[in-house]
Protein backbone atom coordinates (compact mmCIF):
# COMPACT_ATOMS: atom_id res chain seq x y z
CA UNK A 1 0.00 0.00 0.00
CA UNK A 2 2.84 2.18 0.42
CA UNK A 3 3.96 2.19 -2.64
CA UNK A 4 1.36 3.15 -3.97
CA UNK A 5 0.82 6.33 -2.15
CA UNK A 6 4.79 6.68 -2.83
CA UNK A 7 3.67 7.07 -6.78
CA UNK A 8 4.04 10.32 -8.17
CA UNK A 9 0.48 10.22 -9.09
CA UNK A 10 0.28 11.52 -5.44
CA UNK A 11 1.41 15.02 -4.07
CA UNK A 12 2.64 15.18 -0.47
CA UNK A 13 -0.65 16.63 0.95
CA UNK A 14 -2.68 14.02 -0.42
CA UNK A 15 -0.47 11.03 0.65
CA UNK A 16 -0.71 12.97 3.81
CA UNK A 17 -4.27 13.36 4.26
CA UNK A 18 -4.88 9.45 2.44
CA UNK A 19 -2.24 8.15 5.33
CA UNK A 20 -4.92 10.28 8.16
CA UNK A 21 -7.92 8.44 6.84
CA UNK A 22 -6.62 5.51 6.94
CA UNK A 23 -5.45 5.73 10.41
CA UNK A 24 -7.84 7.77 12.21
CA UNK A 25 -11.28 6.03 10.42
CA UNK A 26 -11.04 2.89 12.00
CA UNK A 27 -10.57 4.73 15.35
CA UNK A 28 -13.32 6.49 14.96
CA UNK A 29 -15.67 3.54 13.93
CA UNK A 30 -13.90 1.23 17.10
CA UNK A 31 -14.05 4.19 19.51
CA UNK A 32 -17.91 3.48 19.38
CA UNK A 33 -17.39 0.47 21.23
CA UNK A 34 -15.79 1.96 24.39
CA UNK A 35 -18.55 5.26 24.07
CA UNK A 36 -21.42 2.70 24.44
CA UNK A 37 -19.80 1.05 27.52
CA UNK A 38 -18.99 4.44 29.06
CA UNK A 39 -22.71 5.35 28.62
CA UNK A 40 -23.63 1.79 29.50
CA UNK A 41 -26.80 2.29 27.09
CA UNK A 42 -25.09 1.69 23.51
CA UNK A 43 -25.84 4.93 22.03
CA UNK A 44 -29.68 5.91 23.36
CA UNK A 45 -29.61 9.95 22.40
CA UNK A 46 -31.38 10.24 26.15
CA UNK A 47 -27.91 9.26 27.62
CA UNK A 48 -25.63 10.71 25.63
CA UNK A 49 -24.76 14.17 25.63
CA UNK A 50 -24.98 16.44 22.53
CA UNK A 51 -21.97 16.90 21.56
CA UNK A 52 -21.08 13.31 21.73
CA UNK A 53 -24.54 12.04 19.83
CA UNK A 54 -23.57 14.82 16.90
CA UNK A 55 -20.12 13.22 16.65
CA UNK A 56 -21.75 9.62 16.09
CA UNK A 57 -24.62 10.23 14.00
CA UNK A 58 -22.90 9.54 10.50
CA UNK A 59 -22.54 5.94 11.82
CA UNK A 60 -26.29 5.72 12.65
CA UNK A 61 -27.07 6.03 8.98
CA UNK A 62 -24.68 3.10 8.06
CA UNK A 63 -26.05 0.86 10.14
CA UNK A 64 -29.50 0.92 8.01
CA UNK A 65 -27.70 -1.59 6.53
CA UNK A 66 -28.66 -4.78 7.61
CA UNK A 67 -24.81 -6.48 7.61
CA UNK A 68 -23.56 -2.89 9.07
CA UNK A 69 -26.25 -2.56 11.72
CA UNK A 70 -25.69 -6.44 13.34
CA UNK A 71 -22.05 -5.85 13.02
CA UNK A 72 -22.37 -2.46 15.39
CA UNK A 73 -24.70 -3.87 17.26
CA UNK A 74 -22.72 -6.93 18.19
CA UNK A 75 -19.32 -4.88 18.68
CA UNK A 76 -21.45 -2.20 20.78
CA UNK A 77 -24.06 -4.38 22.74
CA UNK A 78 -22.11 -7.59 22.94
CA UNK A 79 -18.85 -7.05 22.86
CA UNK A 80 -18.34 -3.82 25.03
CA UNK A 81 -21.46 -4.94 26.59
CA UNK A 82 -23.63 -1.36 26.55
CA UNK A 83 -27.39 -1.88 28.97
CA UNK A 84 -28.99 -3.55 28.48
CA UNK A 85 -26.89 -6.12 27.61
CA UNK A 86 -26.73 -7.57 24.04
CA UNK A 87 -29.63 -4.99 23.08
CA UNK A 88 -29.10 -1.48 20.76
CA UNK A 89 -31.36 1.13 20.78
CA UNK A 90 -30.37 2.43 17.11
Amino acid sequence: MNSILRAKLFPARLRTAIQWLIITLPLYVLSAGPVAWATNDAFHPRYLPDEIWMLYLPLLSLTRVEWIGSVFHWYTAILWQGFPAGYTTL
